[in-house]
């Protein structure tokens, strides 16, 4: 019996250091474990509810107003993120090895998305201006801001691969799709020809951003560096500038009129997307790095720049705040119980 006891004690002490062992198993590997993933979407949702929360509190203090907003929100659209756009995409290396499959299937994705958006939702939304924020709230996702660092932290220097050969094409696909959503459902003007609506897009001050950035890291140009340093800073504010401002004009008490929408959009947004593009990518024979790139592209929370853009084009800016804010929140959850299941099923 001594001698069963002590073999039994020895065992425990060996999975007990087998399980000390394993937590710190993914610095070596680059695949961090569950409970890493958890932490690691926390810290990145929290500093951005953090930014909402000072643009909230700013307002009610009345160190910002009205009209501060109103021409902050006009430099967000025209200057800050197109800048962002060009300086992120202008560092990328788009001479990876490119996926067609990977690509066919993201954009396909995309398409039949926003396409089946605009087919159910103005049976059961009046407004143009609802209809085109709950359209950008749904199929937009913040790649630009969060691709990057989640492929890196959740599958390793690997998983960085189909996030850089899909930036550049899903940011511009996005915008693109987003301009011409919120023109064709802007109730300031007559519904415009398709030709002016192709004239708006290609002037759109975003697009014109992801378009010089992508054709200046195609052909290699390299930027001097004091406007490479310059581009990077102002572009940089970009995102918690419009954060703040969303703070700024977020009403806790115009919630309860946007519910039904919200939640509408959460549950497409968060649930129904991840599972259904999710579960294609794996019918296709996707593994590894490239169903993480397509993980981490749809289950991303709404894009921050939706809200400026909603704005800027006579969209329902406080609704696409509303669902940025809230799918921000979600995505904590979202991320890690995806990434756990993908895991336990060794698809990731």
């Amino acid at each position: 019996m001594a001698g069963l006891s002590a073999r039994a004690g020895s065992a425990l002490k060996t999975r007990q250091k087998s399980r000390r062992l394993s937590r710190f198993a993914w610095i070596a590997t680059g695949r961090p474990e569950t409970l890493d993933v958890f932490w690691f979407s926390f810290n990145a949702v929290m500093p951005l509810i953090l930014i909402v929360a000072l643009g909230y509190l700013l307002t009610h203090l009345k160190v910002i107003n009205s009209p501060f907003i109103d021409q902050a929100n006009k430099f967000c659209f025209n200057v800050a993120f197109p800048i962002s756009l060009f300086s992120s995409i202008v560092s990328l290396d788009l001479e990876v090895e490119i996926s067609w499959k990977l690509y066919a299937l993201v954009i396909a994705a995309i398409l039949l998305i926003v396409l089946m958006l605009m087919l159910i939702v103005p049976k059961f939304v009046k407004g143009n201006p609802q209809r085109g924020a709950l359209i950008q709230g749904i199929y937009r996702g913040n790649f630009l801001l969060m691709g990057y660092p989640l492929a890196r932290n959740f599958f390793g220097e690997a998983g960085i691969v189909p996030v850089v050969m899909l930036l550049p094409v899903v940011v511009g696909l996005y915008n693109f799709i987003a301009v011409f959503i919120l023109e064709y459902y802007d109730d300031s003007h007559p519904r415009s020809h398709v030709g002016v609506i192709a004239l708006k897009i290609i002037k759109n001050p975003l697009i014109i951003g992801a378009l010089a950035g992508t054709v200046f890291s195609l052909l290699r140009l390299e930027l001097p560096l004091f406007i490479s340093r310059a581009t990077k800073d102002l572009g940089g504010i970009a995102s918690p500038l419009a954060l703040v401002l969303l703070g700024a004009q977020f009403n806790w008490h115009r919630v309860a009129g946007n519910v039904r929408l919200l939640v509408s959009a959460v549950v497409v947004r968060m649930l129904v997307i991840p599972v259904l593009v999710i579960s294609a990518a794996i019918l296709l024979g996707f593994r590894g790095p490239e169903l993480g790139g397509v993980f981490v592209l749809f289950c991303a929370p709404t894009a921050i720049s939706s809200y400026v853009m909603a704005k800027s084009m006579h969209s329902d800016a406080e609704l696409a705040g509303q669902i940025i804010l809230i799918t921000t929140v979600l995505s904590v959850v979202t991320l890690f119980v995806g990434s756990y299941i993908l895991r336990s099923l060794q698809m990731i």
